[in-house]
């Protein structure tokens, strides 16, 4: 029931989501001088300091086994999927928050909030593919004709399981609002137990089991495999991984859905 209103509300406030995209789109880079290439910039530069630490600092290699012997390209792709989830979920915590005043005055769906906020930050996660595709081609590795297929496969369930969170954290803000700082913290912890900037085959085989039930690690590993292997996966991570990112985003909606009508009264 609840999970029927919500597409109802995003099918039918389509226009509003696609307004509160633009303007977010707008509003980070009104003033600025630089404006929309800081999309470009940001990214990069999170890439290059982590590249010159790991790579040229601590002289971290990797093998052709992974797809490429670029650490920079290999690390990127890794990088991409992580921003996306991590600016998204820490910006739509507060949300809700954000916009008092529009809740509290008028009959609004607030649940669409978190999707603007997505697809805001998806238009910088596809620019910042379109520049992991070139940096491929520009290193010399081949690009495969399903990568971008396989590459898909992933994306939808990081989607989910990226709103899901969002309306599960941002609902449960409203109420105990020392959990926008423990988002942050949490996030944190969250990327260093993700195989962003090390390969899965560095982490000590006694608690290498561990790692498969962070659903991000089969996101990134599943992107890096797409990209720079042309192919997917292991099955049994993937099946994981759709089904937890399912169950993540039933449970937000549900959860947000249930608790939105007492957004008014405490904020």
């Amino acid at each position: 029931m609840h999970i029927k209103l919500t597409f109802e509300s995003i099918f039918t406030n389509r226009y509003l989501i696609k307004n509160f995209m633009i303007k977010d789109l707008k509003n980070r880079y009104t003033g600025s001088v630089m404006g929309f290439l800081w999309t470009i910039v940001h990214p990069l530069t999170i890439l290059t300091v982590y590249s010159l630490v790991f790579s040229w600092m601590l002289k971290m290699r990797i093998g052709e086994e992974l797809g490429t012997s670029n650490f920079s390209v290999w690390l990127y792709a890794g990088l991409l999927p992580w921003l996306l989830f991590a600016e998204t979920l820490g910006r739509s915590t507060t949300t809700v928050l954000d916009h008092a005043n529009l809740i509290k005055k008028t009959v609004f769906p607030s649940e669409i909030l978190h999707v603007s906020l997505l697809l805001s930050n998806l238009v910088n996660f596809f620019i910042g593919f379109v520049i992991l595709i070139c940096g491929v081609l520009i290193t010399g590795s081949s690009l495969h004709i399903v990568s971008l297929i396989y590459s898909i496969i992933y994306i939808l369930p990081l989607l989910l399981l990226t709103l899901g969170f969002s309306w599960l954290c941002s609902a449960l803000n409203v109420f105990f609002r020392d959990l926008g700082q423990l988002v942050s913290v949490i996030l944190n912890i969250w990327f260093y137990a993700t195989t962003i900037i090390y390969p899965v085959s560095v982490v000590p085989e006694t608690i290498r089991g561990y790692f498969f039930w962070n659903p991000l690690v089969h996101v990134i590993e599943g992107m890096r495999a797409s990209i720079l292997k042309g192919a997917l996966g292991s099955s049994e991570g993937l099946l994981y991984l759709y089904i937890f990112s399912v169950g993540i985003f039933v449970i937000g909606q549900f959860v947000f859905q249930k608790t939105k009508k007492g957004f008014v009264d405490v904020i």
